[in-house]
């Protein structure tokens, strides 16, 4: 088994709070999860390690948006928006279209038909 996610895979998840310190303590103490704060842009990002190996983040929600607490899981594209043309042919409805995210990659943000969101992920560093 290959720890490296391939097209198609779920490659990282994230969990968007309003407090980001009780998520931590809360997954730390159940799960045994690391965390590294990185400062993004006028955020922090506090990224999720398990046996040494990022796996996912953790967000604060701006306290003027009305964003519930929530998931959302990423799949690997290869390239975002011919991925998200096909979703959209399929019957997806785009929440986000694709953006950057820093220099890491390109994001989009979906619903699926049945109503689901899903992040498409496409990687920009090798």
């Amino acid at each position: 088994m290959t720890d490296t996610p391939k097209a198609g895979q779920i490659c990282w998840t994230e969990l968007a709070t309003t407090d980001v310190q009780a998520a931590k303590a809360f997954y730390g103490q159940v799960f045994g999860w690391e965390f590294n704060d990185v400062p993004v842009d006028d955020m922090t990002y506090t990224i999720l390690k398990n046996d040494n190996k990022e796996f996912g983040g953790i967000w604060s929600i701006p306290k003027d948006q009305d964003i519930p607490p929530h998931w959302l899981s990423y799949i690997l594209v290869e390239d975002i928006n011919q991925a998200l043309e096909k979703a959209k042919k399929h019957g997806a409805t785009v929440v986000k279209p694709t953006a950057p995210a820093g220099d890491y990659g390109l994001f989009a943000i979906i619903t699926d038909p049945t109503g689901a969101h899903i992040a498409l992920w496409e990687n920009l560093k090798g």
